[in-house]
C-alpha cells in the first residue's frame, strides 16, 4: 500500500504544476473577450462597408436608368435612295458565219 501511495504522490506532484490557476483562467477569459470584441467590430465594419457600397451602386444605377429625353418627331420621313448601277454599253454581236452554197 505504501508503494502505491508513494507512486500516487509522485504522479500528483508531476501533474499539479501543469494545472491552470485562477490567474491563468482570468487571462484566458480576457483573451476570449478581446477576440469576441474584435470579431464583432470586424463584422460591424463589414456590414457598414457593404451597405455603403450597395447604396452607391443603387444611386449610380438609378441615375443611369432614367428615361432619355423624347426625340422630336419629324414631319417627313428621311428617304435614302441607293445609287443606280452604271449602265454598260451593249456587247458587240458575234460575227456571223457566211451561208454555205
Amino acid at each position: 500500500m505504501e508503494a502505491r501511495l508513494t507512486a500516487f504522490e509522485t504522479r500528483l506532484d508531476t501533474i499539479l504544476p501543469t494545472l491552470a490557476t485562477k490567474t491563468d483562467i482570468a487571462e484566458l477569459r480576457s483573451d476570449m473577450h478581446k477576440a469576441s470584441t474584435d470579431t464583432s467590430r470586424w463584422i460591424t465594419a463589414t456590414v457598414i462597408g457593404l451597405f455603403l457600397g450597395f447604396a452607391g451602386l443603387f444611386f449610380a444605377m438609378s441615375k443611369n436608368a432614367k428615361a432619355p429625353a423624347p426625340v422630336p418627331q419629324q414631319t417627313q420621313p428621311i428617304v435614302i435612295y441607293a445609287q443606280q448601277p452604271a449602265t454598260m454599253a451593249p456587247a458587240p454581236a458575234p460575227p456571223q458565219a457566211a451561208p454555205a452554197k
